[in-house]
């Protein structure tokens, strides 16, 4: 049930990301020809014909009209797309997205990434009505109102560490240590810095199961001895298991700071992820690796899933992340993104004349390729490591 769940809610993400392309393309007046969920085969569809809707199964029945957008439902589901009338070059016609001037080429191009901002803003107001999982030292507890029990939860765990090689993740909540169970976050951290070469319990809960770990506390200097790291704490001498800890809780805004959080949040996320998405390519560029992992529809559809078995208010939480992230990484100036389409747009507008069209389709076909072998040397990682 939760992989169905997690299906329809990236379905749902993919939905709005091409609505946001067929929208800019409707306002500009650019022919779409086929609006599709999913990737083909396509399963099927409806046009509007004469004001009237007409379904069909397979492929397009002849007696519709050539001029109609085809609504399509595909096989494949994770995806979707939106098909514009000489998107590819080659079509002269007042409707092709060919002829149309560079910026309204941009703004079309950029309408997906748009529209999963936008959708993220109204999911993350929406919680912020209703309640949303916050760190509570970032909030004003004056002008909020705490709804859960507060609990103490990892946010980070650094690579190599104590915690990473005991097999902590992001999420999971601490419960006790050594069997003393901690409501303050400044205890635990006091309680930890104190164990310098000992070994100690944790107790800790991810999803609904529950753990038991023993550890041993290092300090800050000992766990990274001889390797490459960040600016050490000024208390590295003190005891360190290589987790950022954070007490949260679901908090509610009364509805007058709800949108401007809800909009706060967005930029944050939106902020975090380009910053993150360039030391990705600095480490790639630079140290020739692969600074953390990437995460494939296979990978993407088992964090939703396991997301959606805490709740309702954390699913829609990681959708909004996940739709923020959608819009980032389409960003990328890389072929067949949105974004080598902006540039592309961006470059005629300073040219003033446009690119040969078999150039552009031969620089965006290249770029679909590398991306579909990497999507599916990801995807047959996730499902081999699924075993």
């Amino acid at each position: 049930m939760f992989i169905v769940l997690a299906l329809l809610a990236l379905s749902v993400l993919v939905f709005f990301h091409e609505l946001g392309h067929f929208l800019m393309a409707k306002i500009f007046k650019v022919k779409v020809e086929e609006f599709g969920i999913g990737y083909p085969p396509r399963l099927g569809g409806f046009v509007f014909d004469n004001s009237k809707i007409k379904f069909f199964r397979g492929q397009r029945k002849k007696k519709f009209s050539s001029s109609r957008t085809i609504y399509s439902l595909n096989l494949i589901p994770l995806g979707g797309f939106t098909k514009l009338k000489g998107e590819m070059g080659g079509d002269e016609s007042p409707d092709s997205f060919a002829t149309q001037v560079w910026w309204k080429k941009a703004l079309v191009a950029g309408g997906g990434a748009l529209m999963n901002v936008f959708l993220a803003i109204l999911l993350l107001s929406f919680l912020g009505l209703v309640g949303i999982p916050r760190d509570l030292s970032q909030e004003d507890l004056n002008t909020v109102q705490v709804i859960s029990e507060p609990k103490i939860q990892i946010g980070a765990v650094f690579a190599d560490s104590p915690a990473a090689q005991a097999g902590l993740e992001i999420g999971d909540v601490l419960l006790a240590i050594d069997g003393q169970e901690f409501s303050q976050l400044d205890k635990v951290q006091s309680y930890i810095q104190e164990k310098v070469g000992q070994s100690i319990n944790l107790k800790y809960q991810r999803e609904e199961k529950i753990f038991q770990q023993s550890l041993l506390v290092s300090t800050y200097d000992e766990a990274f001895q001889g390797q490459e790291s960040t600016q050490p704490p000024n208390d590295a001498d003190k005891g360190f298991i290589g987790v950022f800890l954070s007490q949260t809780a679901l908090v509610r805004y009364p509805w007058y700071q709800a949108l401007g959080q809800g909009v706060s949040m967005t930029f944050s996320l939106l902020g975090q992820i380009f910053s993150g998405i360039f030391l990705l390519l600095k480490s790639l560029l630079t140290k020739q690796e692969m600074m953390g992992g990437v995460v494939g529809p296979v990978g993407i559809t088992r964090m939703i899933s396991d997301t959606a078995r805490l709740g309702f208010i954390y699913l829609i939480h990681f959708a909004a992340i996940l739709s923020v992230a959608i819009g980032a990484f389409q960003l990328i100036p890389f072929p067949a993104l949105d974004g080598s389409r902006i540039v592309f747009s961006l470059v005629e507008g300073v040219r003033s004349r446009r690119f040969r069209p078999q150039t552009e389709a031969m620089i965006m076909g290249l770029g679909f390729y590398l991306l579909l072998a990497l999507l599916v040397i990801v995807s047959f990682r996730e499902i081999v490591n699924l075993f």
